[in-house]
């Protein structure tokens, strides 16, 4: 959009350098989470925590180890970026088998071997386990749903979707939807033949999928609409830690990365976030959707550049749908006002712990 390219020097070179960090961090998330409750949990039964965070990790990176064709071992991703609870669970029950055995009465050098061991051996089952999950192929099931059947099934499955995307995401899990859209999908690749051959997107065959509605309008900042979050706390909270917190976390934020707020805040198993994190995405896919069938915005099938802002993926994906961009705003101002009680709730309750004073 920018010719970035064509002015910025060094910006395959740079591209790479991020590439490294984003995929060594933020796409890595949860081999941390498996080492941090390994370690803690082994901590708060006095026991060596190096250990136990070391074995947690190891745990996890042989369940998420896959194995592909003449290429090289690749990870996961729906376990390495999505599975933070899996990870926390495998990291807790790692802790506590090691915990067992160092409570026994068998000989020191055993009290390591033998659960290193166990642990290697059912983590190894349950990479073969995985694998068949994986096989299942989830995302090529939504996109055939969408394809099989009529357009107001269709539109009911993929807002069921993404309400149960958004509601895992809080969980720490990996939904139906992918973070991104892809494009690669039936229904993306028909939308586009149909709009490079008419010249526009106004009749495509398939006018509700996860990328028109979930991705164009309902995953700004991330799941649960994030960036509307961060301008609430931003606008209205008093707590100077959930404020220090949404300033770290707006960069991220603009290109669809709520990581940081989800662990900082945190919004993760928080009830208090819950009904605005799920409600505010299904609220912008069905105000979108209106507009759809009303013929008043083109729908979203041209392909969008991964990490596109939110706002932005509805106008690119639009051919520059001026109308698309303008609901876009004004949904996140919606939203804004969807959060606000609860950022409030949520100011309250910290007062009312004592915890309103950071210092």
């Amino acid at each position: 959009m920018f010719g970035v390219t064509n002015w910025l020097p060094f910006d395959s070179e740079l591209k790479w350098v991020m590439e490294v960090i984003f995929h060594c961090t933020i796409d890595m998330m949860a081999i941390y989470a498996a080492f941090g409750m390994a370690y803690f949990t082994a901590k708060e039964y006095r026991k060596d925590g190096i250990i136990s965070g070391a074995v947690g990790l190891l745990s996890f990176l042989i369940i998420s180890f896959q194995t592909v064709d003449n290429t090289i071992p690749i990870f996961s991703q729906f376990l390495m970026s999505q599975g933070m609870l899996i990870a926390l669970i495998i990291g807790y029950l790692v802790a506590r088998v090691l915990i067992f055995f160092d409570n026994s009465r068998l000989d020191g050098r055993y009290k390591i071997i033998i659960p290193i061991l166990i642990v290697m051996v059912l983590a190894s089952l349950l990479n073969m386990l995985s694998f068949f999950v994986l096989k299942l192929e989830i995302p090529t099931y939504v996109a055939s749903f969408v394809m099989r059947n009529t357009q107001i099934n269709a539109l009911l499955y993929v807002l069921s979707m993404g309400f149960l995307t958004n509601l895992l995401s809080w969980m720490a899990i990996g939904g139906p939807f992918s973070d991104s859209p892809t494009f690669t999908d039936a229904p993306s690749m028909a939308n586009m033949n149909e709009a490079l051959k008419n010249g526009s997107s106004w009749n495509v065959p398939y006018k509700f999928t996860d990328t028109t509605l979930f991705h164009s309008f309902a995953n700004f900042g991330g799941s649960g609409v994030m960036i509307a979050l961060i301008i609430a706390i931003l606008i209205f909270s008093k707590k100077e830690q959930n404020r220090n917190v949404s300033k770290w976390s707006i960069f991220p934020a603009i290109f669809n990365s709520h990581y940081s707020m989800m662990l900082g805040i945190p919004v993760l198993f928080n009830p208090v976030f819950l009904i605005p994190f799920v409600m505010a995405p299904l609220f912008n896919m069905i105000i979108a959707a209106l507009f759809i069938v009303l013929h008043w915005i083109p729908v979203a099938a041209y392909p969008v550049p991964s990490g596109t802002p939110g706002p932005l993926i509805g106008f690119i994906g639009t051919n520059g749908s001026w109308l698309s961009l303008i609901l876009g705003a004004a949904l996140l101002i919606i939203d804004v006002l969807i959060y606000l009680p609860f950022v409030k709730l949520s100011d309250r309750i910290s007062q009312e712990a004592g915890e309103i004073d950071e210092n």
